[in-house]
């Protein structure tokens, strides 16, 4: 194969490279270069984990050699399946099974694609020297800035402190392994970055990097997860109950605005019975306005894909303002809050379509997904954009007659465009995308239904990811 073509495959689908250059250079020089890319066995695998295999198949088709590092002592430092590290290596396994379902069983056979324990690599002084000359050559808020790749913000290492040694080690990993190219989502580009520094000062390889884009979460705010299940954040059940037995008190209490008290009022018109199930969803953020919020919180007509984008931001306002009073109302603290909303996005099976999920569950999800008429900066678009376009090439959307007839995309400036224009519903386009992302993930389904094992045990551990 050509260098054009290599780089070609190199560069496909990229958000970021650093730097294009190098890789040139590194292509020129090397017929087997070596890349890696690091997962914590942290849950069930979700669609965007497609975005960088796929980027793995093509650089193995460039002539590259790929190491996964199941970074296992990583997923135990940031807490995964409560610190049980049996569990994390359980979920590993579990890893290994979706790259095999994704047809690369033929490269890994051939040792094209390989696997590595992170407590194996770590079994050696040696690495552990790299670890502490890394740190050596890291300030203190270097690192912390650096601790976005374990999903945290850089106060949230208070918590614990060997949170800190977390990104020395992520770049011990890099030395170690030899890496030529580093490869990951965008939520990895400070650990490379260090990587690329501390390199520079003690005189390590320099690797290039090269990183793929996130998918949101299917109902608005913040990206998809690989974690689902119990996540431990509030007891949003309890806090529902204290706030439905202290409702005549919240109503004349100055701290909560008119706005919330009206959200109350038709809270406290409602059957005993339904009262707690509609607290709860109004401060738990399980549900998004304008997808299943219960009526009586945006008190809207019967069609909630007509309202408008200001009616939308105009009630999710309102909403926060609400969670935010009523929490304050209960002494909750902002640092709980926060944390609570950082664990509930991972918790939410909603949230992430993910390799496993049948027919149903696909179709279910993205019909509920948030995709405001419009609007194409929006969850269902991006899977459209880094997902079907790549894999299918095209998207065909059926629609009656009536509607305009059927449509045909080649590309994703189309179809963003018709979008844009309203032009295309939300409701004609989610039909579509389902039905591609259910092709998508047949190969899944079917390896899963003959490899139940780690799968199944994944399902049974499922109450502990998260912890």
């Amino acid at each position: 194969m050509d260098l054009e073509k290599r780089l070609e495959l190199v560069l496909d689908g990229a958000q970021e490279v650093v730097t294009r250059g190098e890789i040139e250079a590194l292509l020129e020089s090397k017929e087997r270069p070596k890349a890696y890319v690091g997962y914590e066995p942290s849950g069930f695998v979700h669609i965007g984990w497609i975005i960088i295999t796929r980027k793995i198949k093509q650089l193995i088709e460039a002539g590259f050699e790929v190491e996964i590092l199941l970074a296992d002592w990583h997923a135990f430092i940031n807490d995964k399946f409560g610190g049980d590290i049996d569990k994390i290596q359980d979920c590993g396994r579990y890893f290994i099974d979706c790259y095999k379902a994704y047809g690369l069983e033929e490269d890994i056979a051939e040792g094209r694609l390989k696997f590595r324990w992170a407590s194996e690599l770590s079994d050696t002084g040696k690495y552990w020297i790299v670890v502490l000359r890394v740190a050596k050559s890291s300030s203190l808020s270097r690192i912390k800035r650096a601790m976005t790749v374990m999903g945290r913000k850089e106060h949230e290492g208070d918590l614990d402190s060997s949170k800190f040694i977390y990104p020395s080690m992520q770049v011990a990993d890099i030395f170690e392994l030899g890496v030529d190219l580093a490869i990951g989502g965008m939520d990895q580009r400070h650990a490379h970055m260090l990587a690329r520094d501390v390199a520079e000062k003690v005189g390590f390889k320099k690797p290039t990097a090269l990183h793929t884009p996130l998918l949101s979460s299917l109902t608005r705010g913040g990206r998809m997860e690989m974690t689902t299940g119990d996540a431990s954040g509030l007891d949003h059940e309890m806090l529902a109950k204290k706030i439905e037995e202290k409702l005549p008190v919240l109503m004349v209490d100055e701290g909560i605005s008119e706005s919330t008290r009206s959200l109350l009022i038709h809270i406290d018109a409602l059957e005993d019975g339904k009262k707690r199930r509609a607290i709860e969803a109004l401060i738990s953020k399980k549900q998004g306005i304008g997808l299943s919020m219960p009526r009586f919180v945006h008190d809207v007509g019967p069609d909630d894909s007509v309202m408008s984008v200001g009616t939308i931001k105009e009630l999710e306002w309102r909403r926060s303002e609400a969670r935010r009073e009523l929490f304050s109302f209960l002494d909750v603290t902002d640092a709980d809050v926060e944390m609570d909303d950082v664990k509930m996005s991972k918790s939410n099976p909603e949230s992430g379509i993910y390799l496993h999920d049948s027919e149903d569950d696909i179709r279910r999800k993205i019909k509920k997904a948030w995709c405001p008429e419009g609007m194409p900066d929006n969850p269902v678009m991006e899977i459209c954009q880094h997902l079907i376009f790549p894999i299918e090439g095209h998207i065909d959307v059926k629609r009656p007659e009536k509607w305009g007839g059927d449509l045909h995309f080649e590309t994703h400036d189309d179809l963003r465009k018709m979008f844009a224009e309203k032009e295309l519903h939300p409701a004609d386009l989610k039909k579509s995308v389902a039905e591609a992302m259910v092709r998508a993930l047949e190969p899944f389904r079917i390896y899963f239904k003959k490899e139940p094992e780690n799968l199944q045990k994944m399902k049974r551990l499922s109450k502990f990811i998260g912890k």
